[in-house]
Formats: structure tokens, C-alpha cells, sequence
């Protein structure tokens, strides 16, 4: 495994899901309960972000991994790691031919284009390891690892992915290295502070060893988390492509939906749905929202909800079934991502790969239409499973830094696509 890592390290010298919200008839109810297990509850974790407070190395006390900096650590007595030391590293790499104590060492080896590998550990037997790489570059991450991924050996065949670390799905590298005895699979994932990116290079001798590597690295401290979010959103200007259903990133007032004679309307999305008149029947959003009631607080505590999402968590402000299908209004905060199109791409990603964790087989595509009279970018997805097909259509609004995600349901695309359009704009 330390010739593995020593390849990627040497590469990259020579050289980061969106939820599936379940909707549909009652004979799918199993079916629907697996598809909504997929569901990945994001964090707070900023992964790509302008400013960082000082810069500083990561140090292990204790059997315990913590860099300050990337706000990350991991349990190296809880997974069963060995940390290998600077003096290690350096004679086994070649790297850290600097003082992990002299801040200003580091930063030269940095300056010089170098790269300071400020942790690397291994399993017992060498069966996996997992390492963190810093390095320096006035680029922004995309560019960064289309660079990185063309000075990779070619016969790696190395492409990008997408990795779940710390909550998000991180922009990454992916490739399998056919050894003598047996293969070894790599991903690397990349984070931002400034102009320094974290490398988070992750891999083993099983195919699953990527992941359980990424898993075993937590938040150090939530709330540092929660208020760079703050402080980066209230530092960017998003572009508005509709500006009735998308705007900034600023702060704006969290206002849930209301539910009145079988009508839903949500002023801040400008959402009005009639279930009465499509034959339909609500849900009632307690028992859509078990996990948040469970936490004994009410709807009507709009405070209480705000810090739910704030969290990361998602509300269900609107679920409907009937017997053309279903819909759902699931509501969250996001930060990060600038505007409904991106949000767009990233769900086609991380939809097909929450699913496909489950086992089924996933078609997922992005295409755009019109949607309360206006042009936006929608997702549109296909499972099957067990001989059965489900389909749905799921279109993004973004008020300030809350997103809504609305869902069908259906047997059919034409259905799931008559259920999104049962939606009409709710007038001032």
C-alpha cells in the first residue's frame, strides 16, 4: 500500500446527493421506502471557499488526526489506523523536507510547488490507506484537477468522479492500479481554502476501500462550518437566470408553506397546488417529517425549523399522492452552490449514485422547460428494480440560500411529468 500512495503522490507531483424524495402509489410504498433510504443528508462542510483565518498544519495527539486549517479530523484508534511519522514520510516519499513546528519551512516548500503530505496512515496489513496532501495554487478547483488529472500516468486511466466526503459530494480523481497480485483502487478528492487545496488521496485492495476511507474523516468543529457558510454567502452574488424563483445568496426570511382547503401555496417559492381539484390527498406533514417532530419541536416554531436546516437537514413542506403518482416540496439550505443549474448537474450525479448504491438500475438525465412560466433545468429519473420502474421529474427553485426540490412520482415519465405540472404560480 505505501507503494501505492507513493505512486499517486508522485502523479499527482508530476503533476470534492442531492436527496431522492420518494412519491408514489400505495403498492410501491416498499419500493419507495428503499429509494428514499438513498437519500444523503448533507452537511455544513464548506469544501470550496475564499478565505480561510490562518493557515497551519494538521497534528496527531493521542492517536487522533486534527487540522485546524480544512476544520477535519479522524480517529485513527477507531479505525485503526497507523500514523506514520514526518521522518517516515520523508525517507519513505521524499516529501516533508520541512518543520511541521516552522510554519514559515512549509510555507517555502509550498511556494516552491511542492507538496507537504500532512498525514498518511495505513491499516493493519496494508490493506487500506488513507492520506492528506496540502498544496499550492492561484487556481480555482476545477482547473486544478483537470491539471492534475493530465499529468497522471495514462495508463492508469484515471477520469473524474464525485466523492462523499464530510457530508458533500467533492469534485475527484478515480482509477485502479493492476498490480502484480491483485488491484488497487484509488480516488482522490479535493478541497479549497484560498490558495491552498487539500488533496485527500484515499485507496485500497477492495473495491469499496475508496469510500470507507473518505467515511472514516470527520468535521472538527461544526459550528466553525456553520459560520464560513455564513460568511461566504453573505460574500457572493449570484446571477439570477429567473429572477421571480432564483435569487441571491443573501440572508432572506424562511417562510413554510401553508396547507388550507386542500390547497398548498408557499409565498417564498410562489408555489400554489390544488389537490382537491387533481384528485389528490395531502399528507400530513407531521408524518412526513417524523426525524424533526421527533426532535419535539413544532412546525409552527419557524425558529425551530430555520435551525433544522440550518443543520442540513431537510424539511418536507408539501407530500401528495393520488393515483397518477405523487409529488413532494422538500425544502433546504444550501449555501455553496450559486444557482439552480449547477444544482441541476450535480443532482443528475449523485441521484444515479445514491441509487445505484441501492441496487438499482439508474437512467438519470438533465433538460430544461417551463415551469411556472419560466425556463428552467430539471432532472429526470428512471429506476428499476425487481422488474418494476419507477419515474420522476424533479425540478429546483432557489430563494436566497433555501432551495426547494420538487418531486414526482409516477408509473410513467408522461405521469411524473402531468404531476410536476399540476403546479401553478401562486399571484401576489
Amino acid at each position: 500500500m505505501k507503494r501505492i500512495f507513493k505512486i499517486s503522490v508522485i502523479g499527482l507531483m508530476a503533476v470534492s446527493m442531492l436527496s431522492v424524495s420518494a412519491c408514489g402509489k400505495k403498492n410501491s410504498e416498499d419500493f419507495e421506502t428503499k429509494v428514499e433510504a438513498a437519500k444523503k443528508e448533507e452537511s455544513n462542510y464548506v469544501v470550496d471557499s475564499d478565505t480561510y483565518k490562518e493557515f497551519s498544519v494538521g497534528k496527531v495527539e493521542n492517536g487522533i488526526y486534527t487540522n485546524k486549517m480544512f476544520n477535519i479530523k479522524v480517529n485513527g484508534k477507531e479505525n485503526e489506523y497507523n500514523f506514520e511519522s514526518d521522518d517516515s514520510i520523508k525517507n519513505q516519499f521524499g516529501f516533508n523536507n520541512s518543520d511541521r513546528s516552522d510554519i514559515d519551512s512549509v510555507k517555502e516548500v509550498l511556494d516552491k510547488g511542492d507538496a507537504f503530505v500532512d498525514m498518511y496512515a495505513t491499516t493493519p496489513k496494508n490493506k487500506r490507506a488513507v492520506s492528506v496532501m496540502i498544496l499550492k495554487s492561484d487556481s480555482d478547483l476545477d482547473t486544478f484537477l483537470e491539471k492534475q488529472l493530465a499529468k497522471l500516468d495514462t495508463s492508469l486511466g484515471a477520469s473524474k468522479t464525485t466523492v462523499n466526503v464530510l457530508g458533500k459530494e467533492v469534485k475527484g480523481i478515480r482509477y485502479t492500479i493492476n498490480g502484480k497480485d491483485s488491484k488497487v483502487y484509488q480516488k482522490l478528492a479535493f478541497i479549497r481554502r484560498g490558495e491552498y487545496i487539500m488533496v485527500i488521496l484515499s485507496g485500497g485492495i477492495y473495491a469499496a476501500a475508496p469510500q470507507t476511507g473518505f467515511d472514516s474523516i470527520e468535521i472538527l468543529d461544526d459550528k466553525e462550518e456553520v459560520e464560513s457558510a455564513e460568511i461566504k454567502a453573505n460574500s457572493n452574488e449570484t446571477k439570477s437566470t429567473a429572477e421571480s424563483v432564483e435569487t441571491s445568496g443573501e440572508d432572506v426570511e424562511l417562510q413554510i408553506g401553508e396547507i388550507d382547503s386542500d390547497v398548498y401555496t408557499n409565498k417564498m417559492f410562489g408555489l400554489k397546488f390544488d389537490a382537491k381539484s387533481n384528485n389528490m390527498t395531502f399528507v400530513s406533514k407531521k408524518e412526513a417529517n417524523k426525524n424533526f417532530y421527533d426532535t419535539g419541536k413544532e412546525e409552527s416554531d419557524i425558529t425551530a425549523v430555520k435551525e433544522y436546516l440550518d443543520k442540513g437537514k431537510k424539511f418536507s413542506d408539501m407530500y401528495v399522492t393520488g393515483e397518477k403518482g405523487s409529488v413532494s416540496v422538500m425544502i433546504k439550505k444550501e449555501e455553496n452552490i450559486k444557482d439552480t443549474d449547477t444544482y441541476a448537474n450535480r443532482a443528475v450525479v449523485g441521484i444515479k449514485q445514491g441509487m445505484e448504491r441501492m441496487g438499482m438500475e439508474v437512467e438519470t438525465q438533465k433538460g430544461s422547460g417551463e415551469f411556472l412560466g419560466e425556463i428552467m433545468p430539471y432532472v429526470t429519473v428512471s429506476a428499476t428494480e425487481n422488474g418494476e420502474t419507477i419515474y420522476q421529474k424533479i425540478v429546483f427553485l432557489k430563494v436566497g440560500n433555501y432551495v426547494a426540490e420538487i418531486t414526482s412520482y409516477a408509473e410513467s415519465e408522461e405521469k411524473a411529468s402531468e404531476c410536476i405540472d399540476m403546479f401553478t404560480k401562486l399571484e401576489e
